[in-house]
């Protein structure tokens, strides 16, 4: 029995379904604070840092197209070769826990932060095993649906303007590297290791059109493959170039006689050589015109560079891999706001 002799708080008797509401209610604002993507759907700058896309309507955009490509049908989860080419399958199959929506909302978390899979399967309370086969299902998608959509297209009409003056631009040109883990294997290791960067590195040829979009992205290369050799075997951009066309290129693309064979133009900025001074100031000034345009190419690497995926090492594992995502981040930055602002 209560003593009215002590001047304590009486504690106050909560029924059951109050107190129910209350465990309702915390739970409700623990779900409201998990990284999910109805949490911040609506959080422009919430969903940018999450995704590297500028805000959800963009994401849908994205995410209403590649659904038509499937076509109604689903999307097979990769599990190595023995899925062998087949992308879609219109078997029903059993019930997916995530929706397509959710599931490429992961991934690009994935891309964007390069965190762990047995981190990004605790934050979506799924298993570390089946964060990997969306990883993989999707990033396959995304790598054939994404070339599909952007390479080597030209782009006659909507040229920045730093390009206007520069005749059948089709794209200007750059290489960059990513670093990997050093084989054991000698004549891999050989390959790998770049005498530019001094580690061992994968090496990419990235190209933008003239509105600044990405265009072309090669295969992956050992970091001891030249500028040179790279353009030359990348059959696919050789071979979306036609007689008359223009490439803008910095001065280690030694492929002027190449590309003349084709009827292609090179645009790189002027050579001193060894036997002057200095340049004229015509040449200065054209290099300068070109460069300040040519740097617009830099700009959007670093831009793919801001998927954090690629900030970390590559480990050999990830040798089957690794090129569909780079080129995955590469034409995601065509989704990003323009590179320059009107």
């Amino acid at each position: 029995m209560w003593n009215s002799e002590h001047d304590y708080v009486a504690p106050r008797q909560v029924s059951e379904p109050e107190e129910l509401v209350v465990l309702q209610e915390a739970n409700a604002e623990m779900k409201s604070k998990r990284l999910r993507l109805d949490n911040v759907k609506d959080n422009p700058a919430k969903f940018q840092f999450w995704t590297n896309l500028p805000n959800y309507e963009v994401f849908n955009a994205l995410n209403v197209y590649l659904q038509t490509r499937l076509d109604g049908a689903n999307l097979c989860y990769w599990r190595g070769s023995s899925t062998g080419n087949t992308t879609t399958s219109s078997k029903r199959g059993p019930e997916r826990k995530l929706t397509f929506e959710e599931e490429l909302f992961i991934v690009l978390v994935k891309l964007k932060t390069g965190n762990f899979n047995e981190d990004l399967a605790h934050t979506f309370d799924i298993s570390p095993a089946h964060v990997s086969r969306i990883f993989s299902t999707h990033i396959n998608f995304l790598n054939l649906e994404l070339k599909t959509l952007f390479e080597m297209q030209s782009s006659e009409n909507n040229q920045a303007e730093c390009f206007t003056s520069f005749e059948n631009l089709k794209v200007i040109l750059d290489c960059t590297e990513i670093m990997v883990h050093r084989a054991s294997n000698l004549d891999a290791r050989k390959k790998t290791f770049s005498n530019y960067k001094h580690y061992d590195s994968a090496k990419f040829l990235v190209g933008i059109s003239p509105n600044l979009s990405v265009n072309y992205v090669s295969k992956a290369w050992g970091g001891r493959a030249s500028d040179k050799h790279i353009t030359l075997q990348s059959t696919t951009l050789m071979e979306g170039l036609d007689n008359g066309d223009s490439v803008m290129a910095d001065r280690g693309f030694n492929v002027a006689s190449d590309f003349k064979k084709k009827g292609v133009k090179l645009v790189i900025p002027e050579f001193k050589g060894r036997d002057r001074a200095q340049m004229t100031n015509k040449e200065a000034s054209r290099s300068e015109y070109i460069s300040k345009a040519r740097i617009h190419v830099e700009r959007v690497i670093q831009r793919i560079k801001t998927f954090y995926f690629l900030e970390r090492t590559v480990r050999l594992n990830m040798h089957d891999i690794i090129e569909q995502v780079f080129t995955v981040c590469a034409y995601l930055t065509n989704f990003q706001m323009p590179v320059i602002r009107n």
